[in-house]
């Protein structure tokens, strides 16, 4: 990578410092593109939770272009449908489809986390 690619990367990891509670750090997995979140502060329903969570930027399906894994299974009305091994860890993650990774990783997680915040799929 790139000296420029990486001031880049770090420009675009900055504003997840502010939601995160631990450490948030870029990292490649085999051909994904990973986004470790240390203690993600978000709501869920109303109710706020926090753990740690893996962003995927590139996930090989073009309907899901992008994954949000999570350290649990919440609920909420959501179709909890995928286990992953990623970064050494099971993780968890919802059928939540049409988030393009053409935008920035805030902007990303903030679409997977809308109908977490909401309690329900639509």
């Amino acid at each position: 990578m790139s000296a420029e690619d990486t001031l880049m990367l770090q420009d675009h990891l900055r504003p997840l410092l502010e939601i995160c509670g631990g450490e948030v750090r870029f990292m490649i997995e085999g051909e994904r593109r990973l986004i470790f979140l240390g203690k993600l502060h978000f709501q869920v329903n109303g109710t706020e939770k926090v753990m740690d969570a893996v962003l995927c930027l590139n996930h090989n399906n073009p309907t899901y272009p992008t994954k949000l894994y999570l350290a649990e299974k919440l609920g909420c009305g959501l179709n909890w449908n995928e286990a992953a091994s990623l970064l050494g860890r099971n993780w968890f993650t919802f059928s939540w489809r049409d988030v393009p990774s053409n935008q920035s990783p805030i902007e990303i997680l903030a679409a997977h986390l809308a109908p977490l915040a909401r309690g329900r799929a639509a």
